[in-house]
């Protein structure tokens, strides 16, 4: 009996190594998986503002993972200025995510200055803890001395005020969120679009994994704390893998909210620089100059105002007519296609360009440019 007793204790102790074993293998997979899609936002041939965001929130997450990693394989002892670095994750979270979803909401960010100023406490408690760990080794010293699975923000008077902000800077932040997308979606006069309630969800769920952190960080539970944090992570993981199998979700949330928005300035009263910015999307984002057939009946029904008041405000603000406006986009097109397609007829060029005939095309481009097409294809070639 006593052998039998001892068996199973040693099958207990087995099996929570195991459990244990597989979480640690776990971390550093989804922490490796969602460095990496950071990296990818970055390298991306097409990058834009809103891939810079995602690249930063998503290297912010794998980090806060792959310390709790290095933490548990005993790995983070060998830097130890860097203990409880992780805490300033969350400061950077909160403005990444923030910023990522006012871009896919359509709204732009005028001021550089203004959003690297949201990324100051990140900057702040970032240095705090280095320069604390540096000068002050005890948090070292005292991993070294008792083994512990998971760090302990209680330890110092510094590293438990901060744990305690951060998860609260972080919830301001996406509570921002939800309010945004929920307005977005509160105000629309017809049926809901299926990605901005995915982001929706999605952000509500963020909220709430990132409240139980908080709320784990008030109790001191360590089971809950954890918890939230594999959440975050299955979640951040999900999110990684349906972008991946979805491509076209960010930009079509993106395009469906700048119409939605759109549409509900127009209900209070057209404003022409709204206008001019929704022209602006119809005509560098979807191209539709492309169409040869496009008249100013059908920019005027996109814009939802009349053919006379686009007319207007086309001619105030912008000192031109709807013809010149539609050529202007199409010669800037068939010049970008003769550099990039040097094998294309001119012919190809100029239908593809949204002209319906080659004569047209040449009367245009020689008008707009001052040389004839063929002259203006060798000057590239000569280059």
């Amino acid at each position: 009996m006593p052998h039998s007793k001892y068996r199973r204790v040693i099958f207990q102790v087995s099996n929570n190594s195991m459990i244990e074993s597989i979480l640690k293998y776990s971390e550093f997979t989804c922490g490796i998986t969602l460095f990496l899609f950071a990296a990818i936002q970055i390298i991306y041939k097409n990058r834009d503002f809103i891939n810079y965001n995602l690249a930063g929130l998503y290297f912010c997450v794998s980090y806060v993972i792959l310390t709790l990693w290095a933490f548990k394989s005993g790995m983070i002892l060998s830097v130890p200025w860097l203990l409880h670095s992780d805490m300033a994750a969350p400061f950077a979270i909160g403005p990444f995510a923030y910023f990522y979803v006012k871009t896919v909401l359509g709204i732009r960010t005028k001021s550089y200055l203004k959003y690297a100023l949201h990324f100051i406490p990140a900057i702040i408690v970032l240095c705090a803890i280095i320069a604390s760990n540096i000068i002050d080794g005890s948090l070292a010293h005292y991993y070294w001395q008792f083994s512990m699975e998971y760090p302990s923000y209680n330890l110092t008077p510094l590293i438990r005020s901060i744990d305690f902000i951060s998860n609260f800077y972080m919830i301001f932040y996406f509570i921002l969120i939800v309010k945004n997308v929920y307005q977005l979606l509160k105000n629309k006069n017809h049926k809901s679009i299926r990605e901005l309630q995915i982001l929706f969800y999605y952000m509500f769920l963020i909220v709430l994994f990132n409240t139980m952190m908080l709320m784990a960080s008030v109790t001191g539970n360590n089971v809950l704390n954890i918890t939230a944090i594999y959440l975050l992570t299955l979640s951040g993981v999900w999110y990684f893998i349906f972008s991946f199998r979805y491509p076209e979700f960010a930009q079509k949330a993106i395009k469906e909210a700048k119409v939605i928005r759109y549409e509900n300035s127009i209900l209070n009263g057209i404003d022409a620089k709204i206008v001019l910015e929704r022209l602006d999307d119809l005509m560098e984002e979807e191209k539709i100059f492309i169409d040869e057939e496009l008249t100013m009946q059908k920019l005027s029904e996109l814009l939802m105002i009349t053919p006379h008041q686009f007319s207007k405000i086309l001619n105030s603000k912008r000192k031109m007519n709807f013809r010149t406006l539609v050529n202007s986009y199409r010669i800037k097109e068939a010049m970008k296609q003769m550099a990039d397609y040097p094998d294309k007829t001119i012919l190809e060029i100029a239908l593809s360009s949204g002209f319906n005939s080659k004569s047209s095309f040449n009367g245009v481009f020689m008008k707009t440019a001052g040389v004839t097409p063929s002259d203006y294809r060798k000057s590239i070639k000569n280059r």
